[in-house]
């Protein structure tokens, strides 16, 4: 780790940010990700939608893509994942996290997130009493530890690859 370099995270990753909004929900159309489903590492089955319709309007400020990582930003704060397989719309208090090409891998950054060190990086940070969150001013200003950018793909190739067996482990139990 004595070659790992610190970066700030607003300077390596991108954001689109939805906090303090609220989209009209439908019973179908583009699942919602919403802080209810981001848990342990992974994105549950959504429960809530946007109308297809409602879906360009909404997310002005950017899709969301295959392989971003999403971050809960309060009730609660840091839980992170990362977009498999599907068009997502953002409810609030949820960022997605893009990282530079070449500068942070996404699946480091969420392995790096789910840390204890990105956990605790986060904390530091957050701010508020009954609920805590964190300001995306506040969030940009995370470090994060990072190796050069091939050893982080290798890093999160093996992390993945380990989530991917237990998760079919679960399954066949």
């Amino acid at each position: 780790m004595n070659n790992w370099k610190e970066y700030k995270l607003g300077e390596i990753a991108d954001f689109i940010d939805y906090r303090g909004k609220t989209p009209t929900k439908t019973s179908f159309g583009v699942p919602l990700i919403t802080a209810k489903i981001v848990k342990n590492g992974t994105i549950l089955e959504p429960t809530e939608y946007i109308s297809n319709d409602d879906y360009p309007k909404w997310m002005t400020r950017g899709f969301p893509k295959l392989g971003d990582v999403v971050l809960t930003t309060e009730a609660p704060l840091g839980e992170v994942a990362q977009i498999k397989d599907a068009s997502y719309a953002l409810a609030q208090r949820i960022i997605t996290l893009r990282g530079k090409e070449k500068l942070i891998d996404n699946g480091f950054l969420k392995y790096f997130l789910q840390s204890n060190k990105g956990q605790q990086r986060l904390k530091e940070r957050e701010t508020g009493t009954t609920v805590t969150g964190i300001k995306s001013s506040e969030l940009k200003q995370v470090l994060i530890s990072a190796p050069d950018y091939k050893t982080q793909t290798a890093i999160a190739e093996i992390l993945s690859s380990l989530d991917d067996k237990i998760e079919l482990n679960n399954k066949i139990n």
